[in-house]
């Protein structure tokens, strides 16, 4: 039997933040990941991920926030580059609620119309728009370096990483938590559950209801060889997003918009969606080569109003499917589950 204070399932950004900020509490941490950390069968692999403060909800903008000075403290501790700003544009539906909530919040913002935006950014044309948003902060996270970051912090911090260490069972009893994974059993006061696709049948087999649907989602990448330009969402049905991805130009995706997904099987590349990219880059980014230089999938894991599930049960904590839109978020989300795994 190994033992220790808290069993994290899952070593994607998320259990890597939250298994960081447990062995920074001095908890005892067993973090267990069923394939290899930084692989691409889940939510967390790939160069760049999106970072925002514009969103219709207040809450969320106070949580991202919150989240840019953990990036930065994160930055700090660790001496990695974690973050890169490069502001943020949105346009399309509803951004006059964004504007709302960015201004509830104190954060700065401009509008500006669509056709003066290609005298601040001529990578972007948003001409058609009548006006857009511009956020200062925004930027990208390095994603994979993000992961590396957070669990080779944890594992310096005296957490024990075990890779390729598939969870086969889960039981509670009156002394925490029972973890059957790899042939070992992994006794803890506590689990954190942060596996993605694959926490519903997980915590299903310990009595827990989990409903999240899996969708398995095409992103695209684009050679654009001008100044990396901000960020851009794009709001509509679906939203339709692009980022700058070091080392290949731009990234571009459509936000829940791929098939439920079963995540043991290999995923496949949407080539309708890489098809449908192209178009809207070609129309967005006129200085970037439309036909994709690569694009893969990843997968989300979405709870039916797109909000996150950060909840305790019993001696086994929830931690967040996040909907396709909490990697920005991830030091906070770590800090909220190792709080409710304290009780």
């Amino acid at each position: 039997m190994i033992e220790s204070d808290v069993v994290v399932i899952g070593a994607g950004v998320m259990g890597a933040a939250t298994a960081r900020e447990l062995v920074g509490t001095g908890a005892s941490v067993t973090l267990l990941e069923q394939f290899r950390v930084g692989h691409h069968r889940g939510s967390s692999h790939g160069r760049s991920r999106i970072f925002r403060l514009s969103y219709p909800d207040p809450m969320y903008v106070a949580m991202a926030q919150e989240s840019l000075a953990l990036w930065c403290r994160a930055e700090e501790q660790t001496g990695a580059t974690l973050l890169t700003v490069t502001g943020g544009l949105d346009a399309g539906e509803g951004i006059e609620a964004n504007a709302e909530a960015l201004r509830q919040c104190g954060v700065d913002f401009r509008m500006i119309r669509g056709g003066e935006a290609a005298d601040h950014w001529p990578q972007v044309n948003l001409r058609d728009h009548s006006t857009v948003l511009f956020q200062y902060d925004a930027g990208i996270i390095h994603a994979e370096r993000a992961v590396e970051t957070f669990v080779a912090s944890a594992v310096e911090g005296g957490a024990k990483l075990y890779e390729e260490t598939r969870v086969d069972g889960m039981e509670q009893d009156e002394n925490g938590v029972v973890v059957s994974a790899g042939g070992h059993a992994f006794r803890a006061a506590v689990a954190v559950v942060t596996a993605g696709a694959w926490s519903r049948p997980l915590l299903a087999r310990a009595g827990i209801e989990l409903d999240v649907v899996p969708t398995r989602e095409t992103v695209a990448y684009f050679s654009l060889h001008e100044p990396s330009p901000p960020t851009l969402v794009e709001w509509g049905a679906p939203a339709v997003y692009a980022l700058p991805s070091p080392g290949h130009g731009i990234k571009a995706g459509e936000h829940v918009a791929g098939p439920a997904a079963d995540p043991e099987l290999d995923g496949e590349v949407d080539q309708g969606a890489v098809e449908r990219l192209s178009f809207w880059v070609r129309d967005r980014f006129p200085s970037a080569n439309p036909f994709p230089i690569d694009a893969e999938t990843c997968l989300y894991t979405n709870t039916h109003d797109q909000h996150f599930v950060l909840e305790r049960h019993g001696n086994i904590v929830v931690g967040s499917p996040c909907s396709g839109h909490g990697f920005k978020f991830a030091p906070l989300i770590g800090r909220r589950l190792a709080a409710l795994a304290a009780g």
